[in-house]
């Protein structure tokens, strides 16, 4: 399986964004005749947005349009990027990911806390994020601080079983090199998984932003919850395979293993 699609978490992002209902300019309050009068009929009658667009124009004057419009394409356009950088830094943590200690016996891997090993997101999301304004480096860099220290909790408390049939009773000193039956992603728990719920998430990222910003915290909130939905969906698609145990043998020459271990290669989530 490859990693979470760019295009699906930018677009769950994007919704969630719209639902918020933010409208632009913010706590604007009508002038009365005065106001109105300043404009004519067509600035004051324009055709609304569509529905998609992140943010919400007040009112249909040319100019609330208008503004609603530009920034939320630049908006649009930072989490499409954002989440560009994010899927890609994950597809290169799945091909150099390892698992590097397993306990089997018999039949059974145990795979405990701290058995898996991998990159640190955080370097490989930063080099194709959003830079173009100071703006964007400080949000995209929030974006990355939180997602990568999450992920790294959540990898280190990875704990579930692994299967190896052969080691039932093996038929010589020792086992040759097996992988793995391929189990799915979903079936390992993590206690660290928390650190990558939508409110740790959202939470993070705002601490990770010194002085905080305009609409930033939507933003985060937006970008946080798509992350953990796609994240589940990249969980139940994602096998643990090829992850190659070998050991003793208890009773040769014929016999179950017996303190078994797995010798580390990477790419074993797919």
């Amino acid at each position: 399986m490859p990693a979470p699609i760019a295009a699906a978490l930018a677009e769950t992002a994007k919704r969630n964004f719209t639902g918020l209902g933010i409208q632009l300019p913010v706590d604007w309050r009508d002038a009365g005749p005065q106001y109105n009068g300043a404009f004519t009929p067509p600035e004051l009658a324009t055709t609304a947005n569509a529905p998609t667009t992140l943010f919400h124009e007040c009112t249909l004057n040319r100019y609330h349009t208008d503004a609603a419009r530009s920034i939320g394409d630049a908006m649009a356009k930072f989490i499409d990027g954002m989440s560009a950088a994010v899927t890609d830094a994950i597809g290169k943590w799945m091909r150099t990911a390892s698992v590097i200690s397993v306990t089997i016996n018999g039949p059974i891997g145990t795979l405990l806390p701290g058995g898996v090993t991998g990159p640190v997101l955080k370097p490989l999301i930063l080099p194709t994020a959003p830079n173009q304004t100071d703006m964007e480096r400080r949000y995209a860099l929030a974006v990355a601080q939180a997602v990568s220290d999450g992920w790294s909790q959540w990898q280190q408390g990875l704990s579930g079983v692994l299967s190896y049939p052969a080691f039932a009773s093996a038929p010589m000193p020792a086992a040759p090199p097996t992988p793995n039956v391929p189990a799915p992603l979903m079936t390992f728990g993590s206690s660290g998984e928390a650190a990558l719920s939508p409110l740790s998430l959202k939470e993070a990222m705002y601490k990770a932003l010194p002085g905080g910003g305009q609409h930033a915290a939507e933003l985060f909130e937006a970008m946080a919850g798509a992350f953990y939905t796609q994240f589940q969906t990249f969980k139940a698609a994602t096998l643990v395979t090829q992850v190659m145990g070998t050991g003793p043998v208890s009773v040769p020459p014929a016999g179950p293993v017996t303190g078994g271990s797995v010798i580390p290669t990477p790419g074993n989530f797919k």
